[in-house]
């Protein structure tokens, strides 16, 4: 798959200034933390993302493969004919994993860096690809909001910070009322 780069772990600012949501990197993945044994494998992977976390710039990376069995599903975004797959900077077709994702930040050396590019980048999708990859996103994004919005519900409901103190409140079919206070008619 990506068997021809060379890499260097000197990275060059300039890739990072310029990556964005579409672009292929070299990355090697899965990551030890993730209970794999050995060497990870530099793959592309899909930028679905670029964050900011906790003052660092992150990449939202979907996992790259070119294997054709069913056991990293979801969320995927297909480059199967030639053109596309060939301007993306890939050698054969690939599906990219959005279920499989990882934020990493843009500093970290698990991104394989092409001596002679000076880049991690290999490419950028183009036509039906980037369009799935903007539905995919936009899915994982509406699933973020959802998840975050029935959080806040939760807290809500179980209690909120109103000035230092804790306020458990109750319903009423008229009004919601703080606990321990009276309701009235």
């Amino acid at each position: 798959m990506l068997d021809n780069i060379q890499t260097t772990f000197a990275m060059t600012p300039a890739w990072q200034d310029h990556i964005a949501p579409g672009d292929i990197v070299a990355f090697r993945f899965p990551l030890a933390e993730e209970g794999h044994i050995g060497r990870p494998k530099a793959r592309p992977c899909l930028v679905l993302d670029i964050e900011v976390q906790g003052g660092q710039r992150c990449a939202l990376l979907a996992y790259g493969t070119t294997s054709r069995r069913r056991s990293n599903v979801g969320y995927e975004v297909h480059a199967r004919r030639r053109e596309d797959y060939r301007s993306a900077g890939l050698n054969e077709p690939t599906r990219f994993v959005g279920a499989r994702r990882l934020l990493v930040p843009l500093t970290h050396s698990g991104f394989s860096i092409c001596r002679a590019a000076g880049s991690a980048v290999l490419g950028r999708l183009s036509g039906a690809p980037l369009s799935a990859m903007h539905a995919v996103r936009g899915r994982i994004h509406a699933e973020r909001d959802i998840a975050a919005s029935y959080w806040s519900r939760q807290r809500r409901r179980t209690g909120a910070m109103r000035g230092g103190e804790v306020v458990v409140e109750r319903r009423t079919r008229r009004r919601v009322v703080p606990a321990g206070k009276a309701v009235q008619g």
